[in-house]
Formats: C-alpha cells, sequence, structure tokens
C-alpha cells in the first residue's frame, strides 16, 4: 500500500511518503488533532486531498496528476466509525445485509464466515437499540466485512465502550486479519490497543510521520517518550513461553540468551509467543546481584545501558537485554550515587506480579 498525500488543514500540512504493509494491522497513534482521522478519511474517499496518490498493489483509488479519485463505493474500502451507526429500524441481519450483494456470494459462504467469525447468530434478529455498544460494534464490523474489501479503516473503534466491552471486542478484532487476510490500519490513541492489535505502528505528529516500523522498535524508541504520561512509560518485549511452575501460578517466558521472565500465569502452551509491556516504574536497578534467596524478586537481569535520558527530577534510563530493550525510571539521587555510565553492565529487577493480564498479548499474526 503506498501513500503519497498531502492536505492543507486549518493549522498545518498534513503532509505523508510511506508504504504500508498489505498484510497485518497497522496501527496509526498519536495525539487528537495529529491528522490521524484526516489521514484515513481521503484514504476512503470522505476527504479530497490537494495533491498525491494513494494505490493498493498497484491499482490506483487517487491520483492527482492523472486525473483518478474513485468515489466511495467504488473504492472497495471498508470503514468501522467510532460510533456503531447501525439503522435503529432495521433488524441487526438487516443492517448486516445493507450493501451486500448476495449475487457477489451466492451459496452465502462468506456471510456465514462473518458471522461466525464476530459470533453475531444470536443478534440477527434483534433492533441496535437492544445491543449492548460492544455488540453494536461488532456488528459495525461485520456489516463493513461484508462488502469484501481490499483494506479496512478503524477510527477509534473501541473509544466509546468502557473496559469490560473493549475487552471482550478486542480478541475479535485480533483474529480478523490472521483469519481473512485482510489489510488494517487502525486509528487509536489506547496504548492497550496498541500492545493487543499493532504489528506495524505509525507515529502521527502535527499532520507529519514521526516514527514508523514494528512495534516494539517504535514503542521503545526515546521519541516516543513524549507521548507516554509518566505512569504510562514503559517498554514491550518479546518472547516464548519456556515452562509453568509445578508449584505456583507462574509462568515463565524465554526473552533469549538463557534470560528468563516470570510472570503471573499464562494459560497457554509451551512455545506461544508473547507481547509483554513492562512499566520503567516497576524496574530497579542495583549493581551487584542478589541470590534468590536473598530477595523476594524473582527476575534479575543482566543488562547494560543503552541510553540515559536526564529530567529535571527523574533520569529515564534505556537498558538493552538480549535481543530487547526496558526503560528504567530513577531519580537524579540514585542515579548520582550509582554513578551510572552509558554501556555500563548492572542488573534489572522486575516483581513478575507486576505483570497482569492487560499488561501481555499473544500476537495474532
Amino acid at each position: 500500500m503506498k501513500i503519497k498525500l498531502s492536505k492543507q488543514l486549518a493549522e498545518y500540512t498534513l503532509e505523508l511518503d510511506t508504504q504500508i504493509s498489505a498484510t497485518g494491522i497497522c496501527v496509526v497513534f498519536g495525539r487528537s488533532g495529529a491528522g490521524k482521522t484526516t489521514l484515513i478519511n481521503m484514504l476512503a474517499g470522505i476527504d479530497t486531498p490537494d495533491s498525491g496518490s494513494f494505490s493498493i498493489a498497484g491499482r490506483y483509488f487517487y491520483h492527482s496528476q492523472q486525473g483518478i479519485n474513485l468515489a466511495v463505493h467504488r473504492r472497495e474500502i471498508g470503514y468501522v466509525f467510532q460510533q456503531a451507526r447501525l439503522f435503529p429500524h432495521l433488524n441487526i441481519q438487516a443492517n448486516l445485509k445493507y450493501g451486500y450483494s448476495a449475487k457477489q456470494d451466492p451459496d452465502a459462504v462468506f456471510y456465514q464466515k462473518i458471522i461466525q467469525l464476530l459470533q453475531l447468530q444470536p443478534l440477527l434478529k434483534r433492533y441496535p437499540t437492544d445491543l449492548s455498544g460492544g455488540e453494536m460494534q461488532r456488528v459495525a464490523i461485520g456489516r463493513a466485512l461484508l462488502r469484501k474489501p481490499k483494506l479496512l479503516l478503524m477510527d477509534e473503534p473501541l473509544s466509546s465502550l468502557d473496559l469490560p466491552r473493549k475487552l471482550e471486542l478486542l480478541p475479535y478484532l485480533a483474529k480478523l486479519n490472521k483469519q481473512l487476510q485482510l489489510p488494517i490500519l487502525y486509528v487509536t490513541h489506547s496504548l492497550d490497543e496498541v500492545l493487543f492489535l499493532a504489528d506495524e505502528m505509525l507515529l502521527l505528529d502535527q499532520g507529519k510521520i514521526l516514527l514508523q516500523g514494528d512495534v516494539e522498535s517504535v514503542w521503545n524508541d526515546q521519541q516516543m517518550q513524549p507521548w507516554l504520561q509518566q505512569n504510562q512509560l514503559s517498554a514491550i518485549v518479546h518472547g516464548s513461553i519456556s515452562q509453568q511452575h509445578q508449584d505456583y501460578p507462574m509462568t515463565a517466558l524465554d526473552l533469549g540468551a538463557q534470560q528468563q521472565l516470570w510472570v503471573n500465569k499464562i494459560d497457554s502452551p509451551p512455545g506461544t509467543h508473547v507481547r509483554i509491556r513492562i512499566y520503567a516504574k516497576d524496574i530497579s536497578l542495583t549493581l551487584s546481584k542478589a541470590s534468590s534467596a536473598e530477595t523476594s524478586i524473582r527476575n534479575i537481569f543482566d543488562c547494560s545501558i543503552a541510553a540515559i535520558v536526564m529530567g529535571e527530577q527523574n533520569v529515564k534510563i534505556k537498558l538493552a537485554l538480549a535481543d530487547n530493550f526496558l526503560w528504567a525510571d530513577i531519580t537524579l539521587w540514585a542515579f548520582d550515587q550509582l554513578k551510572l555510565q552509558l554501556h555500563q553492565h548492572l542488573y534489572a529487577q522486575i516483581k513478575g506480579v507486576s505483570i497482569n493480564n492487560t499488561d501481555w498479548a499473544l500476537p495474532q499474526h
């Protein structure tokens, strides 16, 4: 997918020149007003760019110099908005079939696949007013998918839901790309959604791409820090389940280089790949390694200092751990007393109980 678009907005010019993978979920992240919704509205054909081009697999949907600007209904692009926007006077089955052509699917195979994927069968005879917010969004996603789009755009589809409904809907979103092989461009400002869903991440700031790449590289980059509140400073590490503790509800993750992280139990088999978020506030640093008999902390890692970011009160330390990175947040007092320096070797201590079920995800793609 190639995007090279420009549009003058009230306070800045939105200018993008990038390629996004035709597989997986690319999360577009940024503060309100960064240009996220304008971007996907241009891709959908709702907004018209000033200049540039947009193509998928060599097919142009917009090209200013060639005079190409396909109408919304001709773009074969699905769009899921913040609100479900269902027709209140139609039942769910009728809402789903709005815009769906049975002629394109004479055996209704694809229709049944979407119903099963999103578990919509119990809802078909009901009306939107009888559904929860999460159920309505599942219907909205199903309606967008039944158009057999080449690309699915999602504009903060969980932002209006409370936490239980978000946790209910996330697994459905994670399965879409894997089972349908459908690229998804997903706009959000929620780090929880990034952790759970993203393969690729694009950080947008005032109409410009500040960072782009795989989710771990972008999340762990120093330039990402201004977008994280002090208590959200964290790193994403990847590993695979190596064992379950025989006596305690704890799971060991292999991080590589013979480094093993113990966390609260993850009920998945050995070899399962896991993505873990570790907060900087949950990491302490020490110059000498304590034995397991001398401390309650189960995770003590041999690290080296990859970066030091000085603040007015605190110091952020980026730590290299095998092929992962961590961030630690310590006081200036501790930094001076430990006499920390770039590339210095030291030990990072992490409480396994600090990592709960909202801090890990099983990558779907």
